[in-house]
């Protein structure tokens, strides 16, 4: 028997939220001082929070991530809003990549000799599941299976 792991659920858990970084922090690990850091929400493009243990700013994660971006347009030689509007097109790609494997993954089971993720059902009425793994050459393999099929192999 195969212990079921609700991988997605363990992921919603993950709260993106409580990862906050101070503004020494954000500006080490990503190599933009506090200066411009200021600049750019003073702009608008990055949003920070005052902690309520301490009177520095804080950045949550996604500020994070946008600054990360933004820093990597600008050393690509883009200008400070040409920068901001390709982090944001960018992240938003991001969300709805995430949202979209988060709704597809129903799980890992092992069938065939192989470790496959769960992608759910494959047709409308539900009788068939697909099920998709990496081979030895990191190429992804997908398969199809019939409910009946796939439930007795995660049993």
């Amino acid at each position: 028997m195969v212990d079921q792991v609700d991988h997605a659920a363990f992921y919603k858990t993950c709260n993106e939220d409580n990862y906050i970084f101070r503004i020494g922090e954000v500006s080490k690990m990503t190599n933009v001082s506090p200066r411009q850091l200021r600049y750019w929400e003073q702009k608008g493009y990055i949003h920070s929070e005052r902690n309520e243990k301490m009177a520095s700013r804080v950045f949550n994660h996604e500020n994070f991530m946008m600054v990360k971006l933004i820093k990597f347009y600008l050393d690509q030689d883009h200008s400070l809003s040409t920068a901001f509007e390709k982090a944001q097109h960018h992240m938003q790609i991001v969300r709805s990549t995430y949202a979209f494997i988060l709704k597809m993954h129903h799980g890992l089971v092992q069938k065939d000799g192989h470790q496959m993720i769960d992608m759910g059902y494959f047709d409308k009425e539900h009788t068939k599941r697909l099920y998709g793994y990496l081979d030895e050459n990191q190429e992804i393999v997908y398969t199809v299976s019939d409910v009946d099929d796939a439930h007795q192999s995660a049993e």
